[in-house]
């Protein structure tokens, strides 16, 4: 039997200020880049060292976060760093999923910044003495968010109490394994019939029938397995389908 090892820690990351009494100028040798992911909460840790790389006492002292586009050109996300155990010099910084829910998944930079008096100084993060490191934003614990793809409903006759049959238009799905739909109602009634095909113009089978009553709903419906095209048949008596929208 085969086991895979999995680890619950907080990643801590060695940064430098340029205090103390040493002429020496110590530099991280081995920079480690920070990567954020997406749709989870992150909580990363920084150390404070000087440059006879001893903590740094960070009692009082505010410490800002910025995250660097790739294109170096703007600042997608500040957030604060707050002190864990200020007199060896250790903070920590924590970023929610909401705060990367709007920044795309990109190679960028960031930055820290720390008080010290009237004055506000950089923290070295890289091997070569630098105020900006490399961080990486990504999807990884969950997929990439896919907007929804709207599904027209082409223009059909007038509903009758005797039943009006009409379709949406063919949904391509190629390489897809799940499907889901998502119907908005307004007192409508009659049938609802998810089809499939391998074909985009005939050859059509029923996957799902979904019967309703002067409903005024939000229908959602998830297909699954290969089903190269997608499209509705609406067989109705009365009201309307507002919009379809499929992910």
């Amino acid at each position: 039997m085969y086991s895979t090892s999995v680890y619950n820690y907080i990643p801590r990351y060695q940064v430098v200020l340029y205090s103390g009494q040493s002429n020496r100028r110590y530099q991280i040798v081995y920079a480690k880049n920070i990567t954020l992911n997406k749709g989870v909460d992150n909580r990363i840790q920084f150390q404070f060292l000087n440059q006879e790389q001893k903590s740094v006492d960070i009692t009082g002292k505010q410490i800002t976060f910025r995250f660097i586009d790739s294109s170096g050109a703007e600042i997608q996300l500040q957030k604060t760093v707050e002190s864990f155990l200020p007199l060896t010099g250790l903070a920590n910084l924590t970023i929610t999923q909401s705060d990367l829910f709007d920044i795309n998944a990109q190679l960028g930079s960031y930055s820290l910044e720390i008080t010290d008096g009237n004055l506000n100084l950089p923290a070295f993060v890289n091997s070569e003495a630098g105020a900006r490191g490399v961080c990486q934003i990504v999807d990884s614990v969950l997929p990439k968010h896919l907007p929804s793809v709207t599904i027209t409903i082409p223009s059909h006759g007038e509903v009758s109490n005797t039943g009006t049959t009409y379709y949406s238009s063919v949904l391509s799905l190629y390489g897809a394994k799940y499907l889901t739909l998502q119907t908005n109602l307004a007192n409508y009634s009659g049938n609802i019939n998810v089809l499939g095909s391998t074909e985009p113009d005939s050859d059509w089978y029923t996957i799902e029938s979904l019967n309703f009553s002067t409903s005024n709903l939000t229908i959602g419906t998830t297909i699954e397995g290969f089903h190269p095209y997608i499209k509705l048949e609406f067989v109705s008596t009365g009201g309307n389908v507002d919009s379809i929208l499929a992910r």
